[in-house]
């Protein structure tokens, strides 16, 4: 039986920087997600009617890791879609990754329906990385606008990016509506730290109890973990793949003494890292796309390469 949270002390097992304990928690409980959403979209409480997760899991879901989607699809009001993902690692991806999640959202709109209906979308990124390091900035908004004039193309289609890295730069409209005490909830690393924050902000008092419930649950226990090794690894097989491509490369360039051999040694290290990456990844089920978008990123390649590589690659044969 697990300890009641008057008792819970010490450190926390999962964060909710695991996206899956992220989603489980705020799915269990509505006025949490009533108080995030009212702090990101800077609402008033009684500005928020209606909350609807279209997105709910099961803990007891069978189904692989990979398939289950884990950031939270919200309708709110009935007249706006929001999505909010939490995400720790930095795959260099995410302008492309979350520009195609807005689109996916977005693009909700009924055969024979009038393209006016279309609801509004906000893409909502909680990261622990500096998207943009030459800018870096705690709670930064991005719409589609005029590159001379500067003004809006259309206000719904919306890119948010909340960045946990750099609470020391919250404005004072970010404190004032809340940010930076989620921010700090989320980096919470004790139970000590949870208790505390739930006594200085009123939304969170129920936090420790939900939390609590769901890690007590061994089903989404193993669940966390899996989300962290899944991560980790997803990240450690291009190291890897890259580092043993290079090597073999370098050490055939310099294996023949010669600019022109090393230059040739080098070439085929690429190479070889390229299959060793593509051979890694179909090995840990990922998906095609990605496995594309990956290449393109790490390797320089365009679609058509990306594609030829892996349409080449002897784990496909």
């Amino acid at each position: 039986m697990s300890k009641s949270i008057n008792q819970a002390s010490g450190t926390l097992r999962f964060t909710l920087t695991n996206d899956y304990l992220f989603h489980i928690v705020f799915q269990e409980n509505e006025a949490l997600l009533k108080g995030l959403l009212c702090s990101l979209l800077h609402l008033r409480e009684e500005e928020i009617v209606k909350v609807r997760l279209e997105n709910p899991i099961d803990p007891g879901d069978n189904a692989d890791d990979k398939e289950i989607i884990l950031d939270l699809l919200i309708t709110l009001n009935d007249n706006r879609r929001i999505n909010i993902e939490m995400q720790v690692l930095n795959g260099k991806d995410w302008p492309e990754r979350s520009l195609t999640y807005l689109c996916r959202s977005f693009d909700s709109l009924k055969t024979g329906s009038d393209y006016l209906t279309v609801l509004p979308t906000i893409h909502i990124g909680i990261l622990d990385f500096t998207l943009f390091p030459e800018h870096p900035e705690f709670y930064s908004r991005y719409a589609m606008m005029n590159i001379k004039y500067h003004n809006i193309y259309s206000d719904k289609l919306l890119l948010h990016v909340l960045d946990l890295t750099q609470i020391q730069m919250a404005s004072d409209d970010d404190i004032s509506c809340g940010l930076k005490y989620w921010a700090r909830l989320f980096k919470a690393k004790t139970w000590e730290e949870i208790k505390m924050l739930a006594s200085e902000y009123k939304p969170f008092e129920n936090v420790a109890d939900t939390m609590q419930r769901a890690l007590s649950d061994k089903e989404i226990r193993l669940k966390c973990e899996a989300r962290e090794r899944y991560e980790r690894d997803r990240i450690s097989l291009y190291a890897s793949g890259r580092r043993e491509g290079h090597a073999a490369g370098l050490a055939e360039g310099h294996a023949s003494g010669l600019a022109e051999g090393h230059a040739s040694g080098l070439a085929e290290g690429i190479s070889q890292s390229i299959e060793k990456s593509i051979q890694m990844l179909k090995a840990a089920n990922m998906p095609m796309d990605f496995i594309k978008q990956q290449l393109m990123e790490h390797y320089h390649l365009n679609e058509a390469e990306a594609i030829e590589r892996i349409n080449s690659s002897n784990v496909l044969k």
